[in-house]
């Protein structure tokens, strides 16, 4: 039998089971899952609300081509658009699709529809799914998957061809080499965001469909800037770009609001989503569009469709998760918990050398790790790590993945010097309590090894 490995190079093992934030293994033992399997457990395993709505839609409907309307289909449109918003108006329609990924691909397509231009501008350590297009405006080399391992070091390669890349927000390590206090010019612009302008004026304003970003970004591990999302909808606004924001990692209630961009007082023209839209209970993704969008698209017919777009189980998902989340107040409870992981990591970082900073917010926490004996990371290259050049590097990810696992906890290294946290958002005090306790002692056992990792030449 095939075992998949993690990013890492370890079996994960067979499971057996799962309910709300736990996994059981075939061996009997429970993880705790505080990383959400990829971020991707909106109201936790085997929720009954969306247990009973699978039922009742196979029972109903089972399925239908996307050409036909269905109540399922529309009722999960009218909760994206009428309940999750916080009172804005700003979006006007809804597409299905069958994932995250196919999601990105239809919004790089409506983008370039509705523009009538083809470029796609990205930024450095992006990651926005593994099909063609998803693929050519991720620029996280870990997280691209261009390359196959094989046996004794040999590397197969199978590139992509990248869109323009502009600089990456990363304040801790800049792209740029400036500071927060540094970068910014007369009028409070950020230079990531002048140089993303000069990015897409490089390739011809005329010729740049859309720019995509994420806010929450999950491969490249980092929050952007507090000003970063209200200058990159002006730009785009005043140069007539389709700003594209992929929330398949952030969006539904992940963030302690129901979208990333909430927290920035702005609206995008596309929002990508997947993953904890559906709690994936199902395969689903969704772009959600502008009313000046969804007006342009009304004027014509689109062809576009796939087999299992607005397939019923899926949207029944994603109608029982929203509906869920509003039920139990799921987003006001990440926020809470929020708060607590807050203080909790900020009690770590005093405690342990090894942490040396954390960001996040809800439920999306990202951990940064350093070698205790110089401050730097572990990793030289950190996120522009490269699997062919750096693999035989310590990664403090993949062994506080190990110890945690044997105490009961499931983290997924990913980067090598950073990890996130990111459970369902149905997750309880004292679960958290226990995940984060083991990550505390975790976070001990890696401070006490480091040293001997390092002198035994690793």
């Amino acid at each position: 039998m095939h075992v998949h490995r993690s990013p890492g190079g370890e079996a994960l093992g067979v499971v057996v089971g799962a309910e709300g934030s736990w996994l059981t293994m075939g061996d009997g033992s429970r993880l705790l899952d505080l990383h959400g399997q990829y971020m991707s457990m909106g109201v936790g395993h085997r929720h009954p609300r969306i247990q009973t709505a699978l039922h009742e839609a196979i029972d109903n409907l089972g399925y239908c081509v996307d050409l036909f309307a269905h109540e399922g289909k529309g009722r999960a449109a009218k909760l994206l658009i009428e309940d999750t918003m916080e009172g804005s108006d700003w979006a006007g329609r809804v597409r299905f699709v069958a994932s995250g990924t196919e999601a990105v691909e239809t919004a790089l397509l409506m983008a370039r529809i509705y523009t009538g231009r083809q470029v796609v501008v990205t930024r450095q350590l992006a990651h926005h799914g593994w099909t063609e297009g998803a693929a050519a405006v991720s620029t996280s080399t870990v997280n691209r998957g261009d390359y196959f391992d094989l046996p004794e070091g040999r590397v197969r390669n199978a590139s992509v061809q990248h869109a323009p890349i502009a600089p990456a927000p990363f304040c801790a390590s800049c792209p740029l080499g400036l500071s927060p206090e540094s970068c910014k010019d007369e009028n409070g612009t950020l230079a990531c965001v002048r140089e993303t302008e000069r990015t897409i004026r490089a390739v011809g304003v005329h010729n740049v469909a859309g720019f995509i970003t994420e806010l929450y970004n999950a491969a490249g591990a980092y929050m952007v800037p507090e000003e970063y999302p209200a200058q990159i909808r002006e730009m785009t606004t005043r140069l007539g770009i389709v700003w594209i924001d992929d929330e398949v990692v952030a969006g539904v209630g992940r963030t302690g609001k129901w979208w990333a961009f909430q927290h920035y007082g702005v609206t995008p023209d596309i929002v990508v989503a997947g993953k904890g839209l559906s709690s994936s209970a199902a395969p689903v993704g969704a772009c959600i569009i502008s009313r000046e969008l969804s007006n342009f698209f009304d004027t014509g017919i689109w062809t576009a469709a796939g087999s299992f777009h607005g397939h019923p189980l899926s949207v029944a998902a994603v109608a029982a998760t929203i509906e869920a989340i509003i039920e139990d107040d799921l987003v006001a409870h990440a926020a809470e918990l929020g708060e607590y992981v807050r203080a909790r990591l900020t009690e770590m970082t005093s405690a342990h050398m090894s942490l040396a900073y954390f960001e996040g917010s809800g439920l999306a926490w990202i951990l940064n790790f350093v070698d205790p004996s110089t401050g730097r990371p572990w990793t030289a290259t950190d996120r522009w790590y490269d699997v062919t050049a750096d693999g035989d590097t310590f990664k403090p990810s993949e062994f506080l993945t190990t110890e945690c696992a044997k105490r009961g906890v499931l983290l997924f290294p990913f980067l090598p010097n950073s990890m996130h946290l990111g459970p369902p958002l149905t997750i309880t005090r004292e679960e958290l309590d226990f995940g984060l306790a083991v990550l505390d002692e975790a976070l001990g056992v890696l401070d006490i090894q480091a040293s001997a990792v390092v002198n035994d030449g690793q």
